[in-house]
């Protein structure tokens, strides 16, 4: 009986050992999500000029300037149509494109973003674009 306890017990303290080793502590670094928040850069969006919508991409506190691919989808509110609008990097971990919304009315954004193996979308943005009174 002893005998095969001692076994045992050195497999159970083995595993406790491993499990509380610091091998791998850097993974959770790795595990964190990337964060994306989309805004439109004008506080009035008007139909008939150019609108810049910016995504903000951050990994924990740091921004991610690299990444493979940031592309908006933008859809007027009812229509099936969807247009895919690449961004480019602007700087500090902003990703921008510039837009022309013919009409005004209510309009939805998403931006989907991947970067080294890791894909976000976020959820859709509502914008209120103001007819152009001037044209």
């Amino acid at each position: 009986m002893r005998r095969s306890v001692l076994p045992l017990i050195a497999i159970v303290c083995l595993l406790i050992s491993a499990a509380c080793s610091g091998v791998g502590g850097g993974e959770a670094k790795e595990l964190e999500k990337l964060q994306v928040e989309v805004n439109p850069v004008q506080d009035v969006l008007v139909s008939g000029r150019a609108i810049l919508i910016d995504a903000h991409i951050t990994k924990g506190s740091d921004p991610i300037v690299d990444t493979a691919r940031v592309e908006f989808e933008i859809w007027k509110k009812d229509s099936a149509e969807h247009d895919m609008i690449t961004a480019i990097p602007d700087q500090d971990g902003n990703y921008r494109i510039k837009t022309l919304f013919s009409e005004g009315g209510e309009y939805f954004v998403k931006a989907h973003v991947e970067n080294e193996g890791a894909s976000v979308t976020t959820s859709e943005k509502k914008l209120v674009v103001h007819n152009d009174e001037m044209s």
